[in-house]
């Protein structure tokens, strides 16, 4: 007969399972404010969407000011890593095309889209503004500038930051589902406008 855990090893268990619990719940909130909006993602439908009953959300989360703020930080941390590792991929650090073509693609992940929710409706939404400032000031304390709330500065140092509002604009106006002919035009229009002002630095660098 298999002995149960106890002491320590009970606690680390129990602890492990309630870390995964919140994860899948936190997965499940983000998906919904992504797909359906951040006013859609009420206990109820999180529980439904995660396969949990009702009691585990308010065990976790006991008030939706408490799930807000922990799905900000969430995004936050999925944001950071995606971002970390679009800039270590050679291809993107060797290529103005290639970083547009990455960021886009960061833009249209769960995470990205997420985020951009809730940057829309902190907009009219007191509260939740003062959460994203928080995590702004919580990035920056910690140095950690490229896991900022805010868009971050570019994909490596190939995007600059013209190029990073407008793709974040065009992420918008295109939707979840991508834009098709609007969406390539933009992003050919604005890989040609890398190309040449990269040709015109040295021009710009010469004195008068």
């Amino acid at each position: 007969m298999r002995s149960r855990p106890r002491g320590p090893a009970k606690t680390d268990q129990r602890r492990c399972k309630g870390e995964a619990t919140r994860r899948r719940i936190l997965d499940a909130a983000m998906l919904i404010v992504a797909q359906e909006g951040y006013h859609a993602a009420t206990h109820q439908r999180i529980a439904r969407a995660a396969g949990l009953v009702r009691t585990a959300i308010n065990y976790h989360f006991p008030d939706p000011d408490q799930l807000s703020e922990a799905l900000v930080l969430h995004l936050h941390r999925l944001r950071a890593e995606r971002v970390a590792a679009t800039v270590d991929a050679p291809e993107v650090s060797n290529s103005h095309s290639s970083a547009i073509e990455a960021y886009w693609a960061l833009l249209r992940e769960t995470p990205f889209v997420a985020m951009a929710e809730l940057e829309c409706c902190a907009r009219t939404d007191h509260d939740l503004r003062a959460r994203l400032a928080a995590a702004r000031c919580s990035s920056a304390r910690d140095g950690d500038h490229r896991s900022a709330v805010d868009p971050p500065a570019g994909v490596g140092p190939n995007l600059d930051r013209l190029s990073v509002y407008l793709l974040e604009g065009l992420a918008r106006g295109v939707g979840h589902g991508g834009g098709g002919f609007l969406e390539r035009r933009v992003l050919g229009i604005l890989k040609r406008a890398a190309e040449e002002a990269r040709e015109l630095e040295p021009l710009h660098s010469q004195p008068f």
